[in-house]
C-alpha cells in the first residue's frame, strides 16, 4: 500500500494543476529511485517482514534513500526545476493549468515528493529506513511506526479518502454552479 498511497496522496493534493500521472510519479519516485536500481545492484530482494532492517537491502538502498527522502535535496530539485521552467517554459503536457508561472509549476510538481517525505517521517522505524529529512546536514530522524501497524495503515487510508473526497466534492460543486 505504501507506493499506492504515495501515488494517490500526491495526485489528489495537486489535482487540477498537475496531471494525474505526473503527480503520481513524483509521489512514488522517492521510493522507486531507491528500490528499482537496488534490485539490479543487490540481485534478489529479501523478504520484508517485521524483523527486516535497512542493512538487509544492501548499501545502495540506504545511500539513495538519504538523498530521495531529504528535504534539502528535494528543495535543490525544486530550485533546478524552477530554473529549468524559467529558461525553457512550462510544458503543457505536465500540467492541467496553462497559466502557471515557472515557480508555481515547479512547486506543484514537487509537492507530491514533499508529501511523500512528510508521510514517511512518522511511518518508518529507526531500524527500517528512518527518514533522514535533513540529510546531508544532519542524520536526525524519528523512530516511527511501520506502515503495517493497523492504525497507521487505516489512518493513511483515511487521509487518502479525505483528499479524494475533497477533490470530488469541489468538482461536483463547480459543475453545479
Amino acid at each position: 500500500m505504501d507506493v499506492v498511497s504515495h501515488w494517490f496522496m500526491g495526485s489528489g493534493a495537486t489535482h487540477g494543476r498537475t496531471k494525474f500521472w505526473v503527480a503520481g510519479a513524483m509521489g512514488v519516485l522517492p521510493d522507486l529511485l531507491v528500490f528499482i536500481p537496488n534490485t539490479f545492484i543487490v540481485g534478489e530482494r529479501p523478504e520484508i517482514d517485521e524483523n527486516t532492517v535497512t542493512a538487509d537491502l544492501g548499501w545502495y538502498a540506504w545511500e539513495a534513500y538519504q538523498v530521495t527522502h531529504s528535504l534539502v535535496w528535494m528543495t535543490i530539485g525544486f530550485l533546478f526545476t524552477w530554473i529549468f521552467f524559467e529558461k525553457r517554459g512550462v510544458s503543457r503536457r505536465l500540467f492541467t493549468n496553462d497559466s502557471l508561472s515557472a515557480r508555481d509549476a515547479a512547486m506543484w510538481m514537487w509537492l507530491p515528493w514533499l508529501i511523500h517525505i512528510f508521510n514517511d517521517i512518522p511511518t518508518h522505524t529507526a531500524t527500517f529506513f528512518p527518514t533522514p529529512f535533513l540529510a546531508p546536514f544532519s542524520d536526525v530522524h524519528f523512530d516511527g511506526l511501520r506502515w503495517s501497524t493497523p492504525w497507521v495503515w487505516f489512518t493513511n487510508l483515511a487521509i487518502i479518502i479525505v483528499i479524494w473526497s475533497s477533490v470530488f466534492y469541489k468538482k461536483k460543486r463547480m459543475n453545479t454552479s
